[in-house]
């Protein structure tokens, strides 16, 4: 035998040494004990139910707005309890962010840490808590923990803060007005230090804002007290009434508030648009119709003011309850409702304010809040409080109209019902546009068609194609006004959003889009492609809100907003891609750090192919070349769209370099993959489903059998792409890197690292279409002989980056 061959088995010996004592620094699934009983529970920094807690197993994602416990038991014996955070003990803790030392939840809960490297493997840390974005120790400001049989260190970070809410209402409603609460808790943590803005509603309470000033490591509490009208006495006179520091005026002459409730949840109620009225004759009053109204907590009038400023009797209208009862169609019931509305702007100014200001909590001062008034935290927070004041002042006005308020839940319930149901609208184009195929300018390739006009109730533009039918021929139908072709717009709810401007209703525009459907004789055909919002309804809170939490189900169309718009829905949130003319679309990737093999590593700025090289790409590259110089493809699963395959790590070396670039190195190929993410993976579970939405592996392809479509590599960028918008880098296909593999790792560079030195075999990375969950890991390293190839390997490219920049000048 060789040296050089003899040389990696010598050097495996203390390798595996190594690797043998960091599986003594390591827990396993198994030290976790379910079922085990805690006592004196009382004496650790989350709440548990009772003095005795019962040990839980890990679940993963862990929760916002929950602390964690990792309690050893035992050397090999360890106990997991959830739970929500004690204030005072919380802050008492030393914090780790897992961001800053680049490490996952997930990870840190399989190591052992240690107060000193001095410690034995058993003689680990025994309470170490957990949350979303940290852990934390309870005993020692500092960490290490074991990593290829070397001691590496947690750098301790500013410990966040909590914001506490405490109250005795059950039914208390909370919106975080600058940060995320999830509903049903009263805290939230961990949070970074500044301005904290929430509203406060309950049934039969008038609504407010407070905010408040958290400092870092520090608790921030916030007492709920709702405004009580009978904590003060009535004004004599209007004039008597204290002035108080609020924008909008408090006299009973100014113009109608205006509050939009553009659903039943209380959600879209915080996140709707409310715009003061300029004038008394102009506002619409629309109130948050989820807030509860009781008549025995109406606020008497005083008799001693003059009648043109006060109603002593409720004013008359002239909807009724029993016409909205009646109501059958939303149309009809939005009609209705105007007219109500108009109702009640005649009569709601009479009623005398002057009261409402003496007993309802003035805004606080910027200075108060540490904040200049031109500060963009405090003039939000100052349009929060006028906006909940206004609310307020109309629920506490409607409750001296007598039965206005009744009105208005009864609108409500209505509006909710008609507005929860799916729609179908009948609607003819009023644009249609041609999209020709490159290689053949006579065949349509797609469409693209409008519907509606400027600011009508349907305004809306599609983009797609229709499969199975001809869009020659639906063209033609749509352009000659066919009366056998029937175009309709499916809607997931007939819930329009209703604009203000100046506190007058502007108009109702629908958005929640679904489908676009052609009707042609008893067949009925839908189009693939996605809906886009003009501007002025894709900048409304209620349509954003909708648009980023909209999930598609069954849909083959999807809804973004234009790209004149605001904040457009976006696809890829942070991603810079550049169409190149000669090196296909890549992503612009900064310059950072991450936790590379165990080690933080910092990683220069580069460019690299957003998708794997597909056959087509590959025969454009073999094309600059003379015919003596190319390479052949040999991809068994033939399609322009899929990526080239069963090709060496040589020829793939060369396709790239004959672009100007190279084959990435492990650590930038996964740099890109992660994206930023601790974790090496973009699903948050082990459930198939979910990793199915981002890869393509064994349970979507080699396991339906070789008869299926489905079976083989498929084509590139039909699965969910990263946060840097690089699609298939878990499965598809296998990937070359240019590092080489070695069995021990003697170092790492800490500055863009290259692979080690020894080893003829070449790195792989982030799995194919022929295995399974685990490979799918961008962490994950196969190997492979640089000569072999197969029909789960291919490869992308990357570049420098001044290439890119240059060459789009």
């Amino acid at each position: 035998m060789t040296f050089s061959r003899l040389l990696p088995l010598l050097l495996l010996v203390p390798a595996l040494s190594m690797a043998d004592e960091d599986r003594n620094f390591k827990l396993n699934p198994d030290n976790f004990k379910v079922g085990n009983v805690l006592e004196h529970a009382v004496n650790f920094a989350i709440v548990l139910d009772s003095s005795v807690a019962i040990s839980q197993e890990p679940v993963f994602p862990l929760q916002p707005n929950r602390l964690y416990l990792r309690h050893k038991k035992s050397a090999k014996e360890y106990l997991w309890f959830s739970g929500e955070a004690k204030p005072e003990e919380y802050k008492k803790l030393h914090a780790f962010s897992l961001k800053d030392n680049h490490l996952g939840a997930r990870e840190v809960l399989g190591m052992r840490l240690y107060a000193s490297r001095q410690y034995k493997a058993f003689q680990d840390e025994a309470d170490i808590y957990f949350d979303a974005e940290y852990v934390y120790s309870p005993r020692v400001a500092k960490l290490l923990f074991m990593k290829n049989g070397k001691w590496q260190f947690l750098k301790e970070s500013n410990h966040p803060g909590l914001v506490q809410i405490q109250s005795d209402e059950k039914n208390l409603e909370i919106v975080s007005l600058n940060s995320t609460i999830k509903p049903g808790t009263r805290a939230l943590y961990p949070v970074n230090n500044g301005v904290y803005v929430f509203s406060f509603s309950a049934p039969d309470k008038l609504p407010y804002v407070d905010a408040g000033v958290l400092k870092p490591g520090d608790v921030l509490v916030f007492n709920v007290n709702f405004p009580n009208p009978d904590s003060v006495v009535a004004a004599s006179s209007s004039s008597e009434a204290a002035p108080i520091a609020v924008v909008a005026s408090s006299s009973s002459s100014e113009a109608a508030p205006v509050a939009v409730a553009s659903s039943s949840s209380s959600s879209d109620a915080a996140s709707a648009v409310a715009i003061a009225g300029s004038s008394s004759s102009s506002g619409v009053v629309i109130p948050d119709f989820d807030a509860g109204v009781s008549s025995s907590s109406a606020v008497p009038v005083s008799s001693a003011a003059s009648s043109d400023s006060k109603v002593s009797t409720p004013a008359k209208q002239s909807v009724t309850l029993e016409q909205v009862l009646a109501l059958k169609t939303l149309e009809e019931t939005e009609s209705l409702y105007d007219a109500f509305s108009a109702d009640v702007d005649k009569n709601v100014n009479r009623v005398d304010t002057t009261e409402f200001s003496n007993f309802y909590p003035a805004i606080k001062p910027a200075d108060s809040l540490g904040l200049a008034e031109t500060d963009k935290d405090y003039r939000g927070y100052v349009s929060h409080y006028n906006l909940k004041r206004k609310e307020a002042q109309t629920l506490w006005r409607n409750k001296k109209l007598g039965a206005i308020s009744e009105m208005y839940k009864a609108f409500h319930a209505k509006l909710d019902s008609l507005q929860s149901l799916p729609a179908q609208v009948n609607v003819r184009p009023v644009a249609i546009e041609k999209i020709m195929k490159a290689s053949d300018s006579s065949k349509v390739d797609s469409l693209n068609i409008r519907f509606g006009t400027d600011h009508q109730r349907i305004e809306v533009s599609w983009k797609g194609v229709v499969d199975s039918v001809s869009m020659d021929t639906l063209v033609k139908k749509m352009a000659e006004g066919d009366s056998s072709l029937v175009t309709t717009l499916f809607l997931v709810n007939d819930k329009p959003v209703w604009v203000f401007k100046e506190g007058s209703l502007v108009g109702r525009y629908h958005y929640r889009y679904d489908k676009l459907g052609f009707r042609m004789g008893e067949k009925l055909y839908f189009g693939k492609g996605e809906f886009t919002l003009p501007r002025h309804i894709a900048i409304e809170p209620e349509v954003v809100e909708w648009l980023r939490n909209r999930v598609p189900a069954s849909s083959s169309s999807s809804v973004i907003a234009s790209s004149s718009s605001v904040e457009p829905a976006k696809t890829v949130a942070g991603a810079k891609i550049i169409e190149h003319a000669t090196r296909g679309t890549v992503a612009i990737i900064d310059s950072g750090t991450f936790r590379y093999r165990g080690k933080v590593v910092s990683m220069s700025p580069y460019a690299i192919q957003t998708t794997e090289v597909t056959q087509e790409f590959y025969h454009k590259i073999m094309g600059l070349l003379d015919s003596a110089k190319r390479h052949e493809d040999r991809s068994v699963f033939k399609n322009p769209k899929k990526p080239v395959h069963n090709i060496t790590w040589e020829h793939a070396q060369y396709a790239c370099k004959v672009l100007g670039g190279d084959l990435p190195t492990e650590a930038q190929w996964e740099f890109a993959g992660r994206a930023g993410s601790n974790e090496g993976v973009l699903w948050t579970s082990d459930d198939v489903m979910s990793v199915g939405k981002y890869a393509v592996f064994a349970e979507n392809s080699l396991k339906t059998g070789k008869k299926d479509a489905a079976y083989g590599p498929h084509e590139v960028a039909t699965k969910s792409p990263n946060a840097w918008g690089l699609y298939d880098m878990s499965g598809n296909v296998a990937e070359w890197t240019r590092d080489n593999y070695f069995a021990i790792t003697f170092t790492i560079e800490s500055s863009n690292p290259t692979g080690s030195f020894w080893g003829t075999s070449k790195v792989l990375k982030g799995g194919s279409w022929k295995d399974k969950v685990k490979k799918l890991n961008m962490t994950y390293r196969d190997d492979e002989d640089p000569r072999y190839w197969s029909d789960g390997i291919g490869f992308r490219c990357v570049f420098p980056l001044d290439r890119i920049i240059q060459d789009n000048k």
